[in-house]
């Protein structure tokens, strides 16, 4: 059963407001990722870094469980076509259950998505990721949390995300964010950027520590 999440923010807001926060973290993963690379965007929301790939990847597949983003994404796939790149409306667990293509990724992304997740499900959904991908690429916020201004704005912007979402985001912190996936999952991290951009833990997790 395709479990489908909706946020208040979701679809043409998230597009035009939310998703360009993310750009220079998009710029930066994209040192990590060689030119012809098979792609799973995890949670890729309105497609935002879909397009920002579409001329390094040959095939990118996006997925999110919000069907307002997924239409949002949709309509900016026909005003700007690119025969590599397909969004699916579905959990990330359903889609790669009944994925038809069997070959695995060359990368999985989870962008601001793992924090979102609850608790005792992130686990879960890495092990499942590492499975289908031979990398994951996971964009994050940096524990312990700066108690900067940035580091505030964030706070106040993942309370008004709603209740259920500031949870997960608390239980993210207090388990030691993207390190204590690392410890539960037996997950590597084999490349790593901090606080670029400000706030952010960028990482590449595998099953091994050979990066290529």
């Amino acid at each position: 059963m395709v479990e489908n999440i909706t946020h208040w923010y979701d679809g043409r807001f998230y597009d035009l407001l939310i998703a360009p926060n993310q750009d220079r973290a998009f710029e930066k993963i994209k040192e990590f990722i060689p030119k012809g690379s098979s792609l799973l965007d995890a949670g890729c929301g309105t497609g935002r870094l879909c397009f920002g790939l579409q001329g390094i990847c040959k095939r990118i597949d996006g997925v999110d469980a919000s069907e307002k983003n997924i239409l949002t994404a949709k309509n900016n796939l026909k005003r700007q076509p690119h025969d590599n790149i397909t969004f699916y409306n579905s959990d990330i667990k359903s889609f790669l259950e009944k994925k038809e293509i069997k070959d695995k990724y060359d990368f999985a992304v989870l962008s601001y998505v793992i924090h979102e997740i609850s608790e005792r499900k992130r686990a879960n959904i890495l092990n499942l990721l590492s499975s289908y991908a031979d990398k994951i690429i996971i964009i994050d916020y940096l524990v312990p949390h700066p108690k900067s201004i940035a580091g505030m704005i964030n706070r106040v912007v993942e309370f008004l995300a709603g209740k259920n979402h500031n949870r997960n985001f608390k239980t993210f912190l207090k388990n030691n964010g993207i390190y204590g996936l690392s410890e539960e999952t037996g997950l590597k991290i084999i490349r790593e950027i901090k606080n670029e951009p400000k706030t952010a833990h960028i990482v590449v997790f595998s099953k091994s520590e050979n990066y290529y």
